[in-house]
């Protein structure tokens, strides 16, 4: 049975790239201190630094770039050695927030995610990917949930729920009070 990335509209060469809608990256930024973007480029990194294709942040030392706690949008093509990834380093102390998408069923989240991860967290609403050009693109043809590996607390996983509409109220009150200050 085809994955939902393997019947994706998208053109193949573009479906890796989409960004992270900054309010989803906010919510989560406020509640795990990010220090590093673990799969980015330059024009969609979210983090002041940030591991990119000329680095392999799969092969890479996480914790060896100083840092603890990383945010991670990986290429949904190909989720489970990002998955592998994470695992490996939070028994290494470092804390990995992964956006993916909620494939229910697929067997890879039963080893990688299910029992695994520290928490997971399902998003109710589709989010709006942004394009290359930073522009929202509607569509998603799959849900969306993220799993949270902490540093040294692997395998009773907590679950939670959250509304896409609730992180944008929350990005938005935030902008507002800074814009007051």
């Amino acid at each position: 049975m085809p994955s939902q990335q393997q019947i994706s509209t998208t053109p193949t060469d573009a479906r890796d790239e989409w960004r992270t809608p900054r309010y989803v990256f906010e919510f989560w930024a406020r509640r795990f201190p990010f220090d590093v973007d673990l799969a980015a480029t330059v024009h969609n990194t979210l983090c002041q630094d940030w591991i990119g294709r000329d680095t392999n942040s799969l092969e890479a030392d996480w914790l060896g770039f100083g840092q603890n706690v990383g945010w991670l949008n990986c290429p949904y093509s190909n989720v489970e050695p990002w998955l592998e990834k994470a695992r490996a380093e939070a028994m290494r102390g470092f804390t990995t927030v992964a956006l993916l998408p909620t494939a229910n069923g697929q067997l890879i989240y039963g080893r990688q995610v299910f029992g695994v991860a520290s928490e997971v967290w399902f998003i109710s609403g589709r989010l709006a990917f942004l394009d290359s050009s930073g522009k929202p693109r509607a569509g998603n043809t799959s849900g969306s949930m993220v799993a949270v590996y902490r540093a040294y607390d692997l395998g009773e996983t907590r679950y939670g729920h959250i509304w896409r509409h609730h992180m944008e109220a929350d990005w938005r009150q935030c902008q507002e009070a800074a814009e007051v200050a």
